[in-house]
């Protein structure tokens, strides 16, 4: 069996997942045990170019041409076709998929002679954007399921009777409190709340209007750092915010200038509905800022008292008076704490996790 791993992703855009898994694969690139591979299966994302020049990278069309749904009626396959054009000319021993929006790319595993590895960075909320025969089809054919926490393996202990790994999501810490606030951050009049994430329903954006426009002050500036997914519920935040101005949406065009733009934060808000960890926690605590989190699953497993503190009911409101009282007690958070999860623990455990299927 060869060291090659082919690993799928959606577009290597900033995502946390996808951000997550870029790291993991730049550092295990570096390990030079695997030969490493990528499928990218939307449109090139801004962190595709920057992998290491080794890494082979194919991109799977599956936006069909007229010409393509021609071919279908023909009979013709065109995404197994693809896939065996990519598997034939890499020759993996392990297609990895991370997260669920793949996974409909397992029903081809049985044409090769191969593992597979699906990471879960999802809780229940996500699992409606897939159909139950695609999330029958890790039930089937995978070899090994991957959670990014310890909720999402108690998701699926109950019938999943294969091998489930926990490696915890996480990020090079050192790396990112080399720019915690104190070493030539911005600094203004106004008190800088900010959250980060896609606009969407699950990060709780339309939340974080209200509790914006309940605390409306001159002296506090509310910004939510992301991109839109382009669909209706964006569109709503969109228009919404453009008539009660609450809220200052930025959307940042790189690392250097998203990192840039979230250490001038004061305190750190997250307003998620369902989080299977939260990455952007870990930066916000490496960064040096109080947290205030809902409590969404994944918060309860990175926030402690010298973090920040969690708002137990899921309302403004609620929000917004625990919010209060983190801005009247800032010297009590100290935000000092080691992270509960150290990155280079977690890849050698994904280091070990491959090996151990490629053997």
């Amino acid at each position: 069996m060869s060291n090659k791993v082919l690993f799928f992703v959606n577009s290597f855009s900033r995502t946390g997942s996808e951000t997550l898994i870029y790291e993991c694969i730049q550092a295990l690139n570096k390990q030079e045990k695997f030969q490493i591979g990528v499928v990218v299966c939307d449109k090139k994302g801004e962190l595709t170019d920057s992998l290491d020049k080794n890494i082979t990278i194919f991109y799977l069309n599956q936006q069909f041409s007229i010409f393509d749904k021609i071919q279908f009626h023909l009979g013709f396959d065109v995404i197994g076709n693809q896939l065996a054009k990519i598997q034939n000319e890499f020759n993996a021993s392990v297609w990895y998929f991370n997260t669920i929006s793949q996974v409909h790319l397992l029903a081809y595993k049985q044409k090769f002679n191969l593992k597979a590895i699906v990471h879960i960075h999802e809780l229940l909320y996500n699992f409606e954007s897939i159909h139950e025969r695609n999330f029958n089809l890790i039930l089937q054919h995978c070899d090994q399921l991957i959670a990014c926490s310890q909720l999402v393996k108690d998701l699926f202990i109950p019938f999943f009777n294969k091998p489930i790994s926990v490696i915890n999501s996480s990020i090079n810490f050192t790396e990112w409190m080399e720019y915690r606030r104190g070493k030539n951050a911005t600094t203004g009049k106004k008190l800088k709340i900010i959250s980060s994430g896609t606009i969407c329903y699950r990060k709780g954006t339309d939340i974080f209007i209200k509790v914006a426009d309940i605390l409306r002050s001159p002296s506090i500036e509310f910004i939510w750092l992301g991109k839109s997914n382009q669909t209706a519920y964006s569109e709503i935040i969109r228009l919404t915010n453009d008539k009660f101005k609450s809220v200052k949406f930025i959307e940042t065009q790189n690392q250097e200038d998203y990192i840039s733009q979230f250490r001038q934060g004061d305190i750190f808000v997250s307003t998620s509905r369902e989080e299977s960890m939260g990455l952007v926690l870990i930066e916000a605590q490496a960064l040096g800022m109080p947290i205030l989190a809902t409590n969404s699953g994944g918060s309860s497993l990175l926030v402690t008292e010298s973090i920040g503190q969690i708002v137990e009911e899921l309302n403004p409101e609620s929000i917004a008076i625990g919010l209060k009282e983190v801005i009247n007690n800032l010297n009590k958070y100290k935000n000092s704490s080691k992270p509960k999860y150290e990155f280079q623990i977690e890849i050698q455990k994904m280091a070990s996790l491959l090996q151990d299927l490629l053997t």
